[in-house]
């Protein structure tokens, strides 16, 4: 493969490794072994050809329970245009959502392994030991091994090994003199094109990148330079032009408090809008619309009584608690567009729902709530109907989610919010979250 604009001769290094001495197949296993960076690959696939699969509009029974190597475990859940691929600390696992089977593995044993998936949801990046493979989603084939760097750089974010898009992988540094360089090297070998794209103004200060996003019209940038504000610009990923840039202080700012400082925070996208993580994962008050660089909202609620829950696409989750004439509190949760008005209701009482802010999951016809069970002694999926009150119906969960001890709303949410408890297509998957030495496993709701 030729050498790419703005790699480094290392980068640059890809091989096609399928049919290649040392890829060998294990007899009747659809077992693929080597080693790659030091560690032993342990690649399956079953060779089964799946289907495209929906989105489900809403879920009424815990369908299949996937459990996973013993010595694993489980970091996220990645849609997928046939189900849901299962990142694990040392690879990755292809599911069929319907059945909960496992189509393909991909393991770096030993390793920590970094994951991503293209945002098309076709390809799955695994970066570890300075190397990334490239694997198709839906059967688990490998298509690309190429070699990103050092140690220390497998991290998949645009100032590391690099952010994964459709069609190659963009990287962002500091640059001799001031300024930020951007490079994106396509997976195949087209030349990509790399610019010192970000300046500094009045060239003051060293560059240094702070975060990196795709959108579906681009890829933003975050950077400061020396003392100044936080710049963040959004690139052409086919050119590498700058189709917008916002300076914070000047065209956005971040005055809401919230009860935990975080040590990073990081925007994330949501469709054509990205909301700055200052609450928890998907929360903030500061939302972007990243197709016009402009602002939606600096203000979304965040009060004890008003609070945004999670940002979607096309609005955002919050819920209104109020305290009625006879003592009881009263929890409307909320589908509003970015202006405030009102799209979709909820509405039920304290224990009906049990903690209100945190693992809601909206889906097209209700609202996935879990909440304590005593009877089952385990977490249970309160499904609520749209624009109907009451307790709504009950799903009793076959794995076990224990959040007792967990004070932040930041890791209940890692625990159990969006990339853990996740609608795929095919189903809504919950991860099982225990102390102690657990066992990676998932339940599918369907």
């Amino acid at each position: 493969m030729n050498r790419r604009t703005g790699w480094s001769a290392a980068a640059a290094t890809a091989v096609l490794l399928l049919g290649t001495p040392g890829c060998g197949i294990l007899s009747g296993s659809g077992q693929q072994a080597r080693e790659l960076a030091g560690h032993e690959v342990v690649h399956e696939m079953s060779g089964d050809d799946l289907e495209e699969l929906a989105v489900p509009a809403t879920v009424s029974e815990a369908s299949w329970v996937w459990e996973g190597p013993r010595d694993g475990e489980l970091v996220g859940v990645h849609p997928v245009p046939t189900g849901a691929v299962l990142h694990l600390n040392d690879g990755v696992v292809g599911l069929d959502t319907r059945t909960g089977k496992e189509v393909w593995s991909y393991r770096l044993l030993g390793s920590e392994a970094e994951a991503a998936v293209s945002p098309d949801g076709t390809f799955v990046a695994v970066s570890a030991g300075g190397y990334l493979v490239l694997l198709d989603s839906g059967t688990g084939v490998e298509t690309l091994v190429l070699e990103h760097g050092g140690a220390g750089t497998d991290r998949l974010a645009v100032q590391h090994a690099g952010l994964v898009t459709d069609d190659g992988l963009v990287t962002a540094g500091a640059r001799d003199g001031g300024g930020v360089a951007v490079s994106f090297a396509p997976w195949d070998d087209e030349p990509g094109w790399r610019g010192e794209r970000l300046r500094c103004p009045g060239g003051a200060g060293d560059a240094r990148v702070e975060d990196g996003f795709l959108t579906p019209s681009g890829v933003v940038v975050v950077y400061a330079c020396g003392g100044s504000d936080l710049r963040m610009t959004s690139l052409d990923t086919a050119t590498g032009e700058e189709q917008w840039s916002l300076v914070r202080g000047q065209d956005f700012d971040d005055a809401a408090e919230h009860p935990e400082q975080l040590d990073e925070e990081t925007f994330a996208a949501a469709g054509d809008v990205a909301v700055l993580q200052n609450m928890a994962l998907m929360r903030g008050t500061l939302v972007i619309d990243t197709v016009r660089g402009e602002v939606l909202s600096e203000a979304l609620p965040s009060g004890p009584e008003d609070t945004v829950l999670r940002v979607l696409p096309h609005g955002y989750l919050a819920v209104r608690s109020e305290r009625l004439e006879n003592g009881q509190w009263e929890d409307r949760f909320e589908v509003r567009d970015f202006s405030g008005s009102v799209k979709d209701t909820v509405v039920t009482d304290e224990n009906s729902v049990g903690s209100t802010v945190s693992g809601q999951l909206p889906l097209k016809d209700s609202l996935l709530k879990p909440r304590w069970s005593e009877e089952e002694d385990n977490m249970e999926v309160a499904v609520f109907d749209w624009d109907a009150e009451g307790p709504g119906e009950t799903i009793a969960l076959p794995v076990e989610v224990d959040l007792g001890g967990i004070d932040s709303v930041w890791e209940v949410e890692e625990a159990l919010g969006p990339g853990t408890f996740q609608e795929v297509p095919g189903a809504v998957l919950v991860r099982e979250h225990t102390r102690g030495e657990p066992v990676p496993r998932v339940a599918g709701l369907t």
